[in-house]
């Protein structure tokens, strides 16, 4: 049987992080959350203003998402679901998300930044401003060589 190869997904957004999961193994990465504040992306404004202000620490873990343990952003409607007299999640893939989906709708039609989220991982702090995916893809592969550059030196120290 054949190697399967290994991508390393999760806290990915720069460079330097791609060339230590390259290092530790991982033929590859999967990248998410860098990609939602670029301007190709398709989120709303609103929620694009609650995706720039967040912090690594408004990732917060939620079953409300998916029905699965998922990151997303810290919200009224994250919040509601860790209350002790919250429903369970309905854990049969879609139907979480299909319930989930009409109250985002909501949300965003009323501009109630408040109760907005999306997933989205502990590097949401890295995306802050708007920039384009080929800065993003430009910027990473630039930090990716510098890095991998600094690990071949200390090979040869």
């Amino acid at each position: 049987m054949a190697p399967v190869p290994v991508l390393a997904a999760g806290g990915i957004g720069r460079g330097r992080q791609m060339a230590a999961a390259i290092a530790l193994g991982a033929e590859g990465v999967w990248c998410g959350t860098i990609w939602l504040g670029t301007v190709e992306s398709e989120l709303a404004p609103d929620m694009r203003d609650v995706l720039y202000a967040a912090k690594a620490d408004d990732a917060v873990i939620t079953y409300g998402y998916t029905g699965k343990p998922c990151r997303a952003i810290r919200s009224k409607y994250t919040e509601a679901w860790k209350r002790p007299d919250a429903p369970q999640p309905l854990k049969a893939v879609p139907m979480q998300s299909i319930l989930s989906g009409e109250p985002f709708r909501r949300a965003e039609r009323a501009h109630r930044k408040d109760w907005m989220t999306y997933a989205a991982g502990q590097i949401v702090e890295l995306v802050n401003e708007p920039v384009s995916v080929k800065t993003v893809v430009y910027d990473m592969i630039l930090e990716y060589a510098e890095a991998m550059d600094r690990l071949s030196r200390v090979n040869e120290d």
